[in-house]
């Protein structure tokens, strides 16, 4: 008769045996994993190896602690505050300083720091950190004029935080905006028929239209949007240009909203080309925040659709020159009704079913930002939810966008 206490005890190994490689698979089909154990960058591999291991499960004292989110280097040197709503987001903190970096729940990556060797200690990271891939930057400024492709480090992050919405955290541009705005915080002093009323009367013209740039041509987009601005020029628009590219700056900070009040239009020209959802401060902060009617080229216009305000801007691509886009810009400077119509959705406060996108102070928090990702955190840490690992972030970053945001070759009016 066999040994029971053997048998048992062989049954309780195969167990752990089983369990261990179905926790610790790399095929996405075998169910839930950390991260996987192959890794084509040794140093990351190596530094796996003497990881931790992942304790799946915690004690209510470790669900209500708090989470730590740590920016491995600051944005281009600049350390950004970000205050986070703890009754909204979570129990999360955010800091610069890289002592906290062995005991943070998310290391944010920069993608200028996305690199071997300048990257994290692969010694030092846990099985259970997030590591998250982070740029405001287009896919063309990244990793066709700088040359940065990131399959080299393997299987590396967890999480891509981004303007675009398909990122794991969606990042628009305004969530940098400190304090209350159009979009963010406490949003309904920004929205009535007096806010309208008295934007529209501070316009003066002419010059109609401001445009502020400070990227000439180091982009190809950039040298396009320049191409274009001398083409509607020629129709005959006068342009107050400001910024680094025509000696001539424009105030900075809130003095900047005083200054662009006269201006019935801002240029929102992107420097880059049909960009996945690259729509920047271009739209949001020099044009609809300050109360200038958004005139925009660079995103394509399904992108632009799903994110701007409804009726709040004037699509370049729409027209089929730029002599009729300026005689449309002349017509609505003659007419009063017209040119209001694009201020109909500041009329009113929208509700998160007409448009996401604006907060409503305590009673709705955009989910977007630093505080989705402490929303994202906080559930994993309550439920021990696992995590993802990204394989190629090229294949996401530049493998799933558009041909002509990574062209060096496309012309300004594209046929076909």
């Amino acid at each position: 008769m066999p040994n029971v206490k053997f048998t048992s005890l062989a049954c309780l190994i195969g167990l752990f045996i089983f369990v261990a490689i179905y926790q610790w698979s790399d095929d996405p089909t075998q169910g839930p994993k950390v991260f996987p154990l192959k890794f084509r960058n040794q140093e990351i591999e190596n530094g796996y190896r003497n990881a931790a291991t992942v304790n799946l499960t915690s004690t209510t004292q470790d669900k209500d602690r708090e989470i730590r989110i740590l920016f491995w280097k600051p944005i281009f040197g600049k350390y950004v505050e970000f205050n986070i709503d703890r009754k909204q987001c979570g129990n999360c903190v955010v800091s610069y300083d890289t002592k906290y970096l062995e005991s943070s729940d998310a290391v944010i990556i920069h993608y200028s720091e996305a690199r071997v060797g300048a990257l994290p200690n692969p010694a030092k990271r846990h099985p259970n950190q997030m590591y998250v891939f982070f740029s405001m930057e287009s896919p063309y400024a990244v990793s066709v004029l700088r040359g940065m492709h990131f399959n080299s480090l393997g299987p590396y992050f967890n999480w891509t935080m981004n303007y675009r919405r398909d990122a794991d955290i969606f990042f628009p541009c305004f969530e940098w905006y400190v304090g209350h705005n159009v979009f963010n915080g406490d949003t309904k002093d920004q929205y009535s028929p007096k806010v309208v009323q008295d934007i529209i009367s501070k316009k003066v013209s002419p010059p109609l239209v401001l445009w502020m740039a400070g990227n000439c041509g180091s982009t190809h987009g950039a040298k396009l949007r320049m191409q274009l601005v001398r083409e509607i020029e020629a129709a005959g628009l006068i342009v107050d240009k400001r910024g680094g590219c025509f000696g001539t700056q424009a105030p900075r900070g809130d003095d900047y909203k005083t200054f662009a009040a006269k201006y019935k239009f801002y240029f929102s020209f992107e420097n880059a080309m049909h960009c996945r959802d690259y729509i920047t401060e271009k739209l949001w902060r020099n044009a609809l925040d300050s109360g200038l009617v958004p005139i925009v080229w660079g995103p394509k216009r399904e992108d632009l659709e799903q994110l701007a305000p409804k009726g709040s801007y004037i699509f370049y691509e729409d027209f089929q020159s730029s002599a009729k886009l300026v005689e449309y810009l002349n017509y609505l400077d003659t007419n009063d009704t017209a040119y209001a119509e694009y201020f109909n959705w500041r009329l009113e406060q929208p509700s998160p079913s007409v448009y996401k996108m604006v907060d409503h102070a305590s009673e709705y928090k955009r989910r977007s930002g630093i505080c989705q990702m402490c929303q994202m955190l906080t559930e994993k840490v309550r439920f021990n939810n696992v995590s993802k690992i990204i394989k190629s972030l090229d294949s996401w970053w530049t493998g799933t966008e558009r041909e002509e945001c990574l062209s060096n070759t496309i012309p300004l009016h594209p046929t076909g």
